[in-house]
Formats: C-alpha cells, sequence, structure tokens
C-alpha cells in the first residue's frame, strides 16, 4: 500500500514522528511518536491546508510516497468506533487517548483512521517505535506546490 505525506521539504525523509512527539495532534498527546499519513495525494494537500491557510504558506513544502508492506497487520478505528463528537476542531482529549494507547501497546504498527477532513477516506498513522516499521519506507519525494487558485476559497 502507497500512503502519502506532505511536510515542509527539510523534514521529509523523517519517519520518526518527532513533530507529533513534540507537540501532539488529534490522534497523540506529546510525548507519543506518530507519523500521519494520508490514503492518497489530495486528502494529504487537504490535511495541510486545514492546518495552515494557503495565504500563509510559503512554497516550501514536499510531498512523500511511503509504501507499507501488505504483510504488517493494520488496526482500523471505523466513524462508529469514535466518540460523539469526534470530528470536533476543539481539541478531542479522547482520540488523543486512542492514538497513545494504540502506540503504548504497540500491537500494530499502523492506525487506519478516518479522516476528519473527509471522513469516507483514511489517513494511516505510523508507530514508528513498532518494530515493523523498520519495513516502511519511502519511496519518492518531490516538491508539493499548492496550486494558488485556492487562495480565492
Amino acid at each position: 500500500m502507497e500512503v502519502y505525506r506532505i511536510s515542509k521539504c527539510a523534514y521529509i525523509n523523517d519517519l520518526t514522528g518527532t513533530g507529533a512527539r513534540l507537540y501532539g495532534g488529534r490522534w497523540n498527546s506529546p510525548g507519543h511518536a506518530i507519523v500521519y499519513t494520508a490514503g492518497s495525494r489530495a486528502l494529504s494537500a487537504l490535511e495541510v491546508l486545514v492546518h495552515i491557510p494557503l495565504k500563509n504558506i510559503v512554497q516550501d513544502f514536499c510531498i512523500a510516497t511511503i509504501h507499507i508492506p501488505d504483510d504488517i497487520a493494520i488496526r482500523t478505528i471505523t466513524k462508529q468506533d469514535l466518540p460523539s463528537g469526534w470530528q470536533s476542531l476543539a481539541p478531542f482529549p479522547e482520540l488523543q487517548c486512542i492514538g497513545d494507547e494504540w502506540v503504548d501497546t504497540a500491537r500494530y504498527a499502523i492506525l487506519k483512521i478516518p479522516s476528519v477532513v473527509i471522513a469516507e477516506e483514511f489517513n494511516y498513522l505510523i508507530n514508528p517505535l513498532h518494530p515493523e516499521a523498520a519495513n516502511i519506507s519511502i519511496i519518492t519525494t518531490q516538491p508539493f506546490v499548492f496550486d494558488q487558485r485556492l487562495r480565492k476559497v
């Protein structure tokens, strides 16, 4: 399976989850390393745009295509598994608890979760400390330019 990650070019080859470990995210509290990826390039772009307005984006982004071998077990969480209000814009500690528990138990290298942006599509979280994470690799990286017409939205 291929998943995608957009970040500043300086960090595009980093699959250690350092940023998430330092600052936390929707699915993890600070102290828990996670690499956030998306199931498509378009979803990856939307996930960036909901956090950074296009007018503030300096065109210094890259996209990585990441290969997850088919034999790596994936834990899947569906919308039905999530608490009411999980798509809230406000921080949702219950979701961080789900991600933290997944990292701490280390039963799966990958957590498949519905995207808040498009709930019918999925993001794939990578636990970089899981032994199987060593088999996950970056296939390609390349510059990623957000279409400037999006500024009109």
